[in-house]
């Protein structure tokens, strides 16, 4: 059995203390593990055997190594960036994949799989974005059949979970806004929730052409949202790190266990929702708003 990790090693470790290590937080248990004990980035974060679909009566690993294949090159262009505060040098290519880092996690996380485990007819994959084609006729594939094929197939949500971003990705055209990077100074501690990627109506599902946030270091996030403003508080990384906690499903990393238990306190002081929290982020970075 193997431990797959839905938030990959590379990008954790960006989130960790001087040892290599951070807390975890329970969201479940509203508490630390073990007391306040510090863990390895290895040892959270996945689920076992996530990516091992059945071919035939046999495990198959092929989507884990497309999964590990990706990886590298995204470590490398986070690598870029973490290394210098601005002018991160990164050519057309790279912001295309740094793009799609963010919507593939997004779809990674278990966050997602209500969504994606309750596509299993042609309707609803059509509202997610995806077409469904017979490679024999190249026509929209009979209702009926579709129907027959997920049930005959038993890694069809693991397949799923891969082929969203690929055929999705395609709604950046539509998506006129420039992505950027922008770096914080650097007084936040490092937190990291098991949902990174923020969206700004997450309950549409398209982390393509939604507004988007998804925090690649400490100090350093990606932003994609129409209309940005160009000059905002630095305060607003601290609703950020505050909203990542409360969109939290199971496991929150930091190393500084009065930060995260601050960020909670704020919260339930000053919001109602988290939805309240959300707006309230990106109407901050909304030029049109007062």
């Amino acid at each position: 059995m193997a431990n797959h990790h839905y938030l990959p090693q590379f990008y954790l470790k960006g989130f960790t203390g001087g040892r290599g290590q951070f807390l975890i937080w329970s969201v479940r248990q509203k508490a630390f593990k073990k007391n306040g004990q510090f863990f390895s980035p290895a040892s959270h974060f996945f689920l076992p055997d996530d990516n091992t679909i059945n071919n035939d009566g046999e495990p198959d690993d092929y989507l884990e190594e497309l999964y590990s294949g990706m990886e590298s090159r995204y470590a490398r262009i986070l690598e870029k960036i973490k290394a210098v505060d601005q002018g991160f040098g990164l050519d057309q290519q790279e912001v295309v994949l740094l793009n799609y880092f963010a919507g593939e996690l997004f779809w990674r996380v278990p966050s997602q799989r209500p969504v994606i485990n309750a596509a299993t007819d042609i309707h609803q994959l059509n509202q997610l974005g995806v077409a469904v084609i017979d490679k024999k006729t190249m026509r929209p594939l009979d209702p009926e059949k579709f129907a027959d094929a997920v049930k005959a197939d038993p890694s069809y949500f693991q397949r799923l979970r891969n082929v969203l971003p690929a055929t999705t990705y395609w709604n950046l055209v539509d998506c006129t806004w420039p992505a950027t990077v922008k770096t914080f100074p650097g007084t936040f501690p490092p937190i990291c929730g098991d949902n990174p990627v923020i969206l700004r109506y997450p309950e549409k599902a398209d982390p393509f052409l939604d507004n988007l946030i998804f925090p690649l270091a400490p100090n350093k996030v990606l932003f994609r949202i129409r209309d940005m403003t160009e000059k905002f508080a630095p305060n607003i990384k601290f609703y950020i790190d505050m909203l990542q906690l409360m969109q939290a499903r199971e496991y929150v990393c930091c190393v500084d266990q009065e930060y995260l238990l601050g960020l909670k306190e704020a919260f339930q002081q000053n919001f109602s929702s988290v939805a309240e929290l959300r707006k309230f982020i990106f109407d901050h970075l909304d030029a049109d708003k007062p």
